[in-house]
């Protein structure tokens, strides 16, 4: 039986667990995360990474015409996760 390992996301200090290359946005949501338009234009779901920020799909173009640190991502295009991630949300 084949099974995916799994990676643990830290959320504002909750963690939860899910398999390689699965989309984190329904366990953000799960954790608090708020989300808005989906598109990665109104900001709603704009997070800090503290750690991990190489474990997440790179920046995609709708994220690098947004307003945001270096550290910092959109959840809504967060498309894949290998490996352990830390993030801060605070909500707009």
């Amino acid at each position: 039986m084949f099974r995916n390992n799994m990676n643990k996301i830290t959320f504002n200090n909750q963690t939860a667990e899910i398999p390689d290359d699965e989309n984190p946005y329904n366990t953000f949501e799960k954790l608090g995360m708020e989300f808005s338009c989906f598109n990665g234009i109104c900001g709603t779901c704009k997070m800090k990474v503290t750690k991990g920020m190489e474990n997440i799909n790179s920046k995609t173009e709708e994220e690098n015409e947004f307003p945001l640190d270096d550290d910092e991502r959109l959840g809504c295009q967060c498309f894949r996760l290998k490996g352990d991630i830390e993030v801060e949300y605070e909500g707009w």
